[in-house]
């Protein structure tokens, strides 16, 4: 049987890498948490293995041989994909956290639960949390998400859902530009034509739009013709606090725009019972993510 040849280590492979990219062992042995002898020493049984000398010893700052750079170039992206997935797996070992995976709509992620975050993991320090934005119907409902924020009626699709924020929709623009329209806070307005109204992308009959809005509340809608769509809620809102127009503001997402005096309510107000932010999980029933949902359902 043949012998299987001596490879070199780890340990050896790190001291070299460390010395090319340092040009000293002296600051390799530093970096690695070693003495410099012991750097030294690992470049020594790694060139006893190859047969050959690899750094050259004498020169300021130290240099590799030929060979040396070589080498170091042919196993430096091995080397350092070697590491990462070394660190990796220690993390992922080392985690033992309870994992919660949220869903929701990009503009609740963005305007309710992003300004929550930071206290439900101080709530819960021994959670992970991951966020899953989207704008998709299909794939809010094809997540296996342990939470997921719906907005519509109660679906009756999952073992608990509970309606959070009750429709309320209302237009909103920054003071600078109500000021500049005459308009005052919780004003009605009763004609859309000569205010600029800012769009999303889509005509989705589960969000009412200005069309859908005016005849809601029984006012005259704008007849301009659209010249702009945004693509989600999150891009109106800041469009509408840089005072380039006025957008619908659903209660509950827009509350702190408005607390913060960067955005003015208008009225009238768009409400339906029946409808709106929805909390909803076939897992309510675990001890953990049933308290999530609980201190998230106490947020409102």
């Amino acid at each position: 049987m043949k012998q299987r040849k001596e490879s070199p280590t780890l340990h050896s492979l790190i001291a070299f890498d460390a010395t090319v990219k340092h040009g000293s062992m002296t600051l390799a042995a530093e970096e690695l948490g070693i003495s410099q002898p012991l750097v030294s020493q690992r470049i020594r049984a790694l060139e006893e293995v190859l047969g050959g000398v690899l750094i050259n010893r004498e020169n300021k700052p130290t240099t590799p041989t030929m060979a040396g750079t070589k080498y170091h170039n042919e196993i430096e992206r091995s080397l350092a994909t070697i590491l990462r997935a070394t660190d990796s797996a220690k993390h992922d070992f080392n985690d033992f956290r309870t994992k919660i995976s949220i869903s929701a709509y990009f503009g609740f992620a963005f305007h309710w639960l992003m300004p929550r975050l930071q206290r439900l993991q101080q709530a819960f320090p021994d959670y992970l949390f991951e966020i899953q934005p989207t704008n998709s119907l299909s794939d809010l409902i094809a997540s296996q998400a342990d939470i997921v924020f719906h907005y519509s009626s109660l679906a009756g699709k999952y073992e608990y859902e509970h309606m959070m924020i009750k429709e309320e929709v209302f237009p909103v623009c920054s003071p600078d530009l109500a000021k500049k329209l005459g308009l005052k806070p919780g004003q009605a307005l009763n004609n859309l034509s000569d205010f600029p109204l800012l769009h999303k992308d889509v005509d989705d009959p589960r969000w009412p739009n200005w069309k859908s809005w005016s005849k809601g509340v029984g006012i005259k809608p704008s007849n301009n013709p659209i010249g702009f769509r945004y693509n989600n809620f999150p891009l109106i809102v800041e469009a509408a606090v840089a005072g380039q127009g006025l957008c619908l503001g659903w209660k509950g997402l827009i509350t702190s725009f408005i607390e913060e005096g960067k955005l003015v309510p208008l009225g009238p107000s768009l409400t339906s019972p029946g409808r709106g932010y929805t909390i909803c999980s076939n897992y309510h029933s675990t001890f953990a993510i049933g308290n999530v949902i609980k201190w998230l359902v106490n947020e409102v």
